[in-house]
C-alpha cells in the first residue's frame, strides 16, 4: 500500500493588498468616529455634572458620579456592539471576495482534472491568482499539444534503418515534455 503524500505547507503568505488597505482605512475611520462620539457624550455628561454642582456652597453629601460611570459603560458597550457588527459585515465581505476568486479557480482546476484544455473566456476582472492559473493552463495546453505532435511522429512500422534513430530522438523529445 503506498504511503500517503506529506502535506505541503506554503511558506509564503499571500495577501490581497487592495482589499486589506481599504478595510484598514475603513476600520481606522470608524474607530476615530466611534471614540470621538463616545468622548463627546462623556464630555456632555461631565459638563452637566459640573453645572449641577458648580454653585453649591455647601455640599450635603458626596457628588453623584454614577450618571458619568453609567454613560461611560453605555459608551463602551456601544463601541463593542458596533465593532462586533462591523466585524460581521467585514467577514461577509471577505467571504464574498474569496468566493469570487475560488469559484473560477475551482472551475478551472476541475476542467484541468478532466483534461479539458479548450479555450475559455476570462471573467471581466479576474484576480491575479486566477490569471496565473489561466496562464499555467495555457502553458500545459501547449506542452500537451507538443507531446501529441511528438507521439504522432513515432514510426510504429518497425525498427528499420533510419526510423530507429528517428524514434529515439522523438522519444527523447517526449521524455523532455513529460513532467517530473
Amino acid at each position: 500500500m503506498p504511503t500517503p503524500p506529506k502535506i505541503i505547507k506554503r511558506r509564503i503568505v499571500y495577501v490581497d493588498h487592495s482589499v486589506q488597505r481599504w478595510l484598514l482605512i475603513a476600520l481606522v475611520s470608524l474607530e476615530i468616529i466611534l471614540v470621538g462620539g463616545a468622548l463627546w457624550l462623556l464630555y456632555l455628561q461631565l459638563i452637566n455634572a459640573v453645572e449641577a454642582n458648580l454653585y453649591r456652597a455647601h455640599a450635603v453629601g458626596k457628588p453623584d458620579i454614577y450618571p458619568l460611570i453609567k454613560m461611560a459603560l453605555i459608551g463602551l458597550s456601544g463601541l463593542l456592539a458596533i465593532n462586533l457588527f462591523v466585524l460581521w459585515i467585514v467577514d461577509r465581505l471577505w467571504a464574498r471576495h474569496l468566493a469570487s476568486i475560488l469559484r473560477p479557480l475551482t472551475e478551472l482546476i476541475t476542467r484541468v482534472e478532466a483534461l479539458d484544455f479548450s479555450p475559455d473566456e476570462l471573467s471581466a476582472k479576474p484576480h491575479k491568482v486566477v490569471e496565473l492559473a489561466h496562464t499555467w493552463r495555457e502553458t500545459e495546453r501547449q506542452r500537451l499539444l507538443a507531446l501529441r505532435a511528438a507521439i504522432n511522429q513515432l514510426d510504429v512500422s518497425g525498427p528499420t534503418g533510419g526510423s530507429a534513430d528517428k524514434n529515439r530522438a522523438i522519444l527523447e523529445t517526449i521524455r523532455k515534455l513529460l513532467p517530473g
